[in-house]
């Protein structure tokens, strides 16, 4: 009876076991959802809200709404993806 493997210990570690491999799979279907920006989205948005700051002769200032003019207009060409929030 040496031979014998050990019974599990553990009533639910196969349970366990499924549940571990669900919760991965999920976390790798899972995308970003539409309200966050990522972080290519952030560069993108970055430069072009640096680019809009420059042609306006580099003000002081109106940083966030430079922002949200380079995000608008980078939404509207399709070069990211539309958000709700930040």
């Amino acid at each position: 009876m040496a031979n014998r493997k050990k019974q599990n210990e553990d009533p639910v570690e196969g349970s366990r076991e499924t549940i571990e491999r669900e919760l991965e799979r999920e976390d790798q279907n899972r995308t970003e959802p539409p309200d966050r920006i990522t972080e290519d989205d952030e560069d993108r948005i970055r430069a072009r809200a640096y680019e809009i700051w420059e042609r306006e002769g580099r003000p002081d200032g109106g940083h966030e709404r430079h922002w949200h003019q380079a995000q608008k207009e980078l939404e509207e060409e399709g070069r990211i993806s539309p958000h709700t929030g930040e």
